[in-house]
């Protein structure tokens, strides 16, 4: 089933084609991970498959539900999603406390909040760090816990934009294990973008290649990769980006 249609997506700013006739689906639990340099349109596809920006034109569909009725119905589907941005926000507060918030604006009971917390804790690897204030963590550690918080929430779909821009290699590597283990286990669908064709390669069930605002190629990502070693798919600006 896939639970992320994307037909004829067009997105226009400023009389300038951003995106151009995006086709894509993914299945449930699968990791797609999109691919291309700086520029070439990947936030702006994230943010209308996570419903915060409409297309110019084309169909969208999430979860089985068409994406073309009222703003009440996006909210639903938006808490059945979560995104994490490159530069993600940590509140003020306990990294527990961060975690547990957005389970406090659903209204959850605080005796659900206060398991579900101490199991992504674990899952997370980031008990020690608990009590310790969010702002005061590094940015690989703070980027771990935006994602923990992401899936406090139990997301149906994870959408990731570039999770370990600007990490030291020690950081991405905890970052790729996290989602590698925690996503995998709870069968998440993940749609992520980066521009590291290495990490997509180690991620990804399979790779969709974006450069100037069109999906040039989407396959496994071995077929990806070597179609950009033979010099194919605009390599110099994926590879030097």
């Amino acid at each position: 089933m896939h639970q992320v249609e994307a037909i004829d997506i067009v997105r226009t700013f400023d009389a300038r084609q951003v995106l151009r006739g995006i086709n894509l689906a993914v299945g449930a639990g699968e990791m797609f991970v999109i691919i291309g340099p700086t520029g070439s349109g990947k936030t702006t596809l994230l943010h209308i498959l996570g419903l915060l920006d409409g297309a110019t034109s084309g169909r969208l569909r999430l979860l089985g539900m068409e994406c073309n009725g009222s703003e009440g119905d996006h909210l639903e589907l938006r808490r059945r999603m979560a995104f994490v941005q490159q530069k993600p926000i940590a509140f003020n507060m306990s990294l527990s406390d961060n975690i547990a918030q957005p389970l406090r604006w659903r209204g959850i009971d605080s005796s659900e909040i206060e398991a579900r917390v101490e199991s992504m804790l674990q899952a997370t690897g980031m008990t020690e760090y608990a009590r310790r204030n969010a702002l005061t963590l590094s940015g690989g550690e703070t980027q771990r816990l935006a994602i923990a918080r992401a899936l406090v929430t139990r997301p149906e779909i994870l959408l990731l934009d570039e999770p370990t821009a600007n990490l030291d290699p020690e950081s991405v590597l905890c970052v790729e294990e996290m989602l590698a283990s925690v996503v995998r286990q709870r069968e998440t669908t993940v749609i992520m973008s980066t521009h590291d064709l290495p990490q997509a390669g180690r991620l990804a069930d399979r790779v969709g290649v974006l450069v100037d605002g069109q999906l040039r190629r989407v396959g496994n990502p071995a077929d990806v990769l070597e179609a950009v070693n033979r010099g194919g798919l605009n390599a110099a600006s994926l590879l030097f980006c």
